[in-house]
């Protein structure tokens, strides 16, 4: 037999160094892959998936945004007036009461007319005795220039014929005057409308005595009202007459109310450094009355196809804005460019969005960019789809 040949010590430990190799290389990709397997489990716990329900989110659309200033005040008859007493006298009757709507021209209240018609029969008599002076100094001024003529008289004496005759026509014309002036006074006896409207108030009652100017009746004209408002000084130079203005009157709840700019004040108001303009308001269901407080906004400007979306959207950090946007079923942080806001909570976004965009529409706590998103329990990308 021949005899067997062993590998030599050297071949041996070259071999078993290879086998530890290999096992130590089998047992570095487990690890390798525990780890990746450790990391994926991992950055699934910090991102969970986030759901939604549809009222959290959104819908980024092209709208109209109206650049205001806010403005309060008091609604105010546009036209108002008291009737007042011409004569004094008794008031024998007054025809009216509150709220009662009147005519242009209608009969309000009546004063006693009998002094009134004595002093229109006494400068009546007056004007006919100067009527029958001015004849008598005329027919007189006629004989003497046909003697003057005649040479009978002399210019001195026709002179003072003449002056008399004048002084008739004086008297006569004064008389005349005075007549008118009294008949005037009959007719301001019966106070009458200055304009159609309502009857506000009743200042006195028939029996009374009232002087000359007294308060009898007061009217307003409620089909065009106005409202008187405060404007700073800083933003008077953006307020131009004819701009609208919406407002809501206490009363009326959510209902609004469209006037616009009329006037403005030329100076600031004393003591402080606004400037009040003033709208009109048409009213024309006859549904708002003076005095009643209206709060709104007058229209600046108004944006048109403006990307618009709720300021409550919108966050600020570290001097960034932005937004959370809904893309491919995940959560983006996105930067955004903001302009203009309005009254209705809406905000002009200048870039980042475009209309059809999807965005968290509240501050619903801390949210993590990257998470996947489920609305209302089915993935963004499809709920969006529907």
């Amino acid at each position: 037999m021949s005899a067997m040949k062993f590998p030599s010590r050297r071949a041996l430990l070259i071999g078993l160094i290879l086998v530890a190799l290999a096992l130590a290389g089998v047992a570095g990709m487990g690890a390798l892959r525990g780890r990746d397997a450790e990391a994926k489990a991992a950055a699934a716990a910090k991102s969970p998936t986030l759901e939604f329900v549809p009222d959290d989110l959104y819908a980024v659309r092209l709208g109209t945004l109206a650049r205001t200033l806010p403005v309060t005040g008091t609604l105010m008859a546009l036209t108002a007036a008291t009737v007042k007493a011409k004569v004094a006298g008794e008031l024998v009757e007054v025809t009216v009461r509150e709220g009662q709507s009147v005519q242009k021209g209608q009969l309000l209240a009546r004063i006693d007319q009998t002094e009134v018609q004595a002093k229109v029969a006494a400068r009546s008599a007056d004007a006919e005795a100067a009527r029958a002076q001015l004849k008598l100094a005329e027919k007189n001024r006629i004989t003497q220039k046909a003697l003057l003529d005649k040479n009978f008289i002399s210019q001195n004496a026709f002179d003072t014929t003449q002056s008399g005759y004048d002084v008739a026509v004086a008297r006569l014309r004064a008389a005349e005057a005075d007549l008118l002036s009294a008949r005037k006074t009959l007719g301001d006896s019966s106070l009458v409308a200055p304009f159609s409207g309502i009857v506000s108030e009743r200042h006195a009652q028939p029996g009374e005595r009232v002087p000359l100017d007294a308060k009898i009746v007061s009217i307003v004209d409620l089909s065009v009202l106005t409202l008187e408002a405060s404007v700073p000084a800083s933003t008077i130079a953006q307020v131009k007459v004819g701009q609208p203005v919406a407002f809501r009157v206490d009363g009326f709840g959510e209902r609004r109310f469209d006037g616009r700019i009329d006037r403005i004040n030329p100076a600031t108001a004393a003591g402080s450094r606004s400037i009040s303009v003033y709208a009109i308001i048409e009213n024309k269901e006859a549904l708002l009355r003076g005095g009643l407080f209206a709060q709104g906004d007058l229209i600046l400007e108004k944006i048109e196809n403006a990307v618009i979306v709720p300021a409550t959207a919108v966050r600020e950090e570290i001097g960034q804005t932005f937004v959370y946007a809904i893309d491919a079923g995940t959560l983006r942080k996105r930067p955004v460019r903001v302009g203009q806001s309005d009254s209705d909570g809406m905000l002009q976004v200048l870039s980042g969005l475009a209309a059809g965009d999807s965005v968290v529409k509240n501050n619903l706590g801390q949210l993590r960019d990257g998470s996947p998103v489920l609305v209302g329990g089915r993935a963004a990308a499809a709920a969006a789809g529907k």
